[in-house]
């Protein structure tokens, strides 16, 4: 028989394969001979492993499963989708919430490990939608929430729209005021670390935030600060601000470009969360939090 190609989707992840095939069984028996068959690379179909076209509705799906994960605070499985079925995912839920009344009020750069690299573990940038629904005045009821981690973050507030890449000497030009910010991560795969698809479907696990007190923003504002988390008074977490992309102000370079990437603007007015400083904090219930950049502010929330 003649060699068969393959095709995979890179939309929808159905395989075809053009040709003549046979399929076999443990042993290698031959059970029947197949001519052009398309399999499912979705994980949806009900006739596995054959495709049905149930990827038609994957976007759909897979937004409604990531709410009802959040919904019933139980961990959803892993989709692995292809990267532009992530972000359509991603886009899907902020319809969703906007169409429940919510407000966009800015983004969160974030990191997720990279799929095409998977002998050598590599870290790249990708962001989710903050809405007004998901910022917390000095309480949040983490019972609602899977994994839920508190970071100590640097939220920058947007005085100029951001319509494409900027570069490092523009980024004052962007910003009128800085904030120390807390980040509540919460990815509903659970404590199970995905890579980047999975986690951009997922809006890059944002789940709720807050921020203390604007400062007019300066190139000074930042340099040499140190964030500090505190569990009931307690010091947990302490880094300099440099662990954020070795500059804080490149957070913002960064988030740029991944918007620029894939075609989001930015308004004025915005707020950015910078990616985090320290590492994630586990947050329990009857726990305060607090967020602490000596020169820049603190904000504390109290988990329910």
């Amino acid at each position: 028989m003649d060699k068969p190609s393959i095709f995979v989707n890179p939309k929808s992840g159905s395989i075809k394969i053009s040709g003549e095939v046979d399929r076999v069984d443990v042993d290698g028996n031959v059970i029947e001979s197949l001519t052009n068959p398309k399999l499912c690379g979705c994980g949806l179909s009900k006739d596995k492993p054959w495709c049905d076209s149930s990827h038609g509705e994957y976007v759909k799906i897979v937004a409604q499963q990531l709410r009802n994960a959040r919904e019933l605070v139980k961990p959803s499985n892993l989709f692995g989708a292809t990267p532009v079925r992530a972000r359509e995912i991603r886009e899907n839920e902020l319809k969703y919430r906007l169409e429940h009344e919510e407000v966009l009020v800015g983004v969160k750069l974030g990191g997720a490990l990279d799929s095409t690299k998977k002998d050598d573990p590599t870290y790249i940038n990708i962001f989710g939608y903050l809405t007004d629904a998901m910022q917390c005045i000095d309480s949040l009821h983490t019972a609602s929430l899977i994994y839920p981690r508190a970071e100590a973050e640097v939220v920058f507030k947007l005085s100029k729209e951001i319509t494409g890449e900027i570069h490092p000497s523009e980024v004052l030009d962007y910003v009128s005021h800085v904030a120390a910010g807390m980040e509540i991560l919460d990815y509903r795969f659970g404590e199970v670390e995905a890579y980047a698809e999975d986690c951009i479907a997922d809006n890059a696990g944002a789940a709720a935030f807050a921020y203390g007190a604007w400062v007019p923003a300066h190139q000074e504002n930042l340099d040499a600060l140190v964030a500090e988390v505190f569990v009931n008074g307690a010091l947990t977490q302490s880094a300099p601000l440099t662990a954020i992309q070795g500059n804080p102000w490149m957070a913002v370079v960064e988030l740029s470009k991944v918007l620029a990437a894939t075609g989001v603007k930015l308004a004025a007015g915005s707020i950015i969360f910078s990616g985090s400083a320290t590492t994630g904090v586990p947050m329990v219930a009857g726990n305060s939090y607090r967020v602490e950049i000596k020169g820049l502010g603190n904000v504390e929330i109290k988990a329910s």
